[in-house]
């Protein structure tokens, strides 16, 4: 696994940029510009669908902090405790989308305490990612919808939608995420795609080659939160792991959990198949955070990254 080294982003640095700002986001009431606050990013630079993580160190701050809050662009993060220490350390995971421009960007983290509401920016980079297009061919029926299809998928996507913005805070999953099966990666995350011709879409998962039958396995542990057969997916996993972090289990031939079952990481889920839109037997298996679908091996190194400290 690649491993993280955290940059300190240290007031002093940010100073120029937050100076210029401080008029719309306010200063503490009591502590002075120059005061260091711990705030630290595995990365200045983020690739666009990759996961990038945000840790606070609160026992540098003068007063308890009862409330944080993190903002980037239109998704809040929920802040938990960090994973592998207590004694006041957060963490927040912030997603990029695979659409977002390439250039400067800041989250926003906000907080309280006795003396009143606290904001800072902390600037990062957005970079490009290195994907590329591929050409698929699969059932015509599965790319020129008819009206019916039409109108089943767009009752799934809302069903789909209400599942990822209902999830839990808590924390669910412990320790490194696991791939859900031992296999070649044969289409990455991230690459354009064009079924028969027409392009529709980026990949916003990964896919493992996998014959049918081949047992797929949690990647952590959580509740099952969506069972069922949809028409681009076929038969589908989702899985709530709190915090912000869904996973799920596509293309599936068999489905061996219920919703709202808990499970345990690596417990068997169902068995690899050729449902829905494919052009041939395989897993997909894709990471949704705070919204936003990420890359999920990359999301399983930076979790490594904390986890293995």
């Amino acid at each position: 696994m690649k491993h993280s080294r955290y940059i300190i982003v240290i007031w002093g640095v940010t100073i120029v940029i937050l100076a210029s700002l401080s008029a719309a986001f306010g200063r503490p009431r009591t502590e002075q510009a120059h005061q260091y606050y711990p705030f630290m990013l595995s990365s200045i630079e983020a690739v666009n669908g990759s996961t990038i993580l945000l840790k606070i160190d609160t026992q540098l701050l003068a007063k308890p902090v009862p409330d944080w809050q993190i903002r980037f662009q239109d998704h809040l993060i929920p802040v938990f405790k960090y994973p592998v220490q207590s004694d006041g350390a957060f963490l927040g995971l912030v997603a990029i989308p695979w659409h977002a421009k390439p250039g400067q960007t800041f989250l926003i983290v906000e907080w309280t305490d006795s003396n009143g509401i606290y904001s800072r920016m902390i600037p990062f980079n957005i970079v490009v990612g290195k994907y590329r297009t591929e050409k698929l061919k699969v059932n015509p029926q599965k790319v020129n919808l008819s009206k019916k299809d039409l109108a089943r998928v767009k009752r799934e996507k809302k069903e789909v939608k209400g599942i990822y913005s209902s999830g839990s805070f808590d924390r669910f999953w412990s320790g490194i995420f696991q791939l859900p099966l031992t296999s070649d990666v044969t289409s990455p995350f991230g690459n354009k795609r064009m079924f028969n011709g027409q392009l529709r879409s980026y990949h916003n998962g990964v896919d493992f080659r996998a014959p049918i039958g081949k047992s797929v396995h949690a990647a952590n542990s959580g509740i099952v939160r969506l069972t069922k057969n949809l028409f681009f997916s076929g038969n589908i996993v989702i899985i709530d792991h709190g915090t912000g972090v869904f996973t799920n289990y596509a293309h599936l031939s068999r489905i061996d959990v219920s919703p709202n079952q808990h499970i345990e990481k690596g417990q068997r889920i169902g068995l690899s198949g050729n449902t829905g839109r494919v052009n041939g037997p395989h897993l997909h298996w894709g990471i949704k955070v705070n919204g936003t679908y990420v890359d999920p091996l990359q999301f399983v190194d930076v979790i490594d990254s904390i986890i293995g400290q």
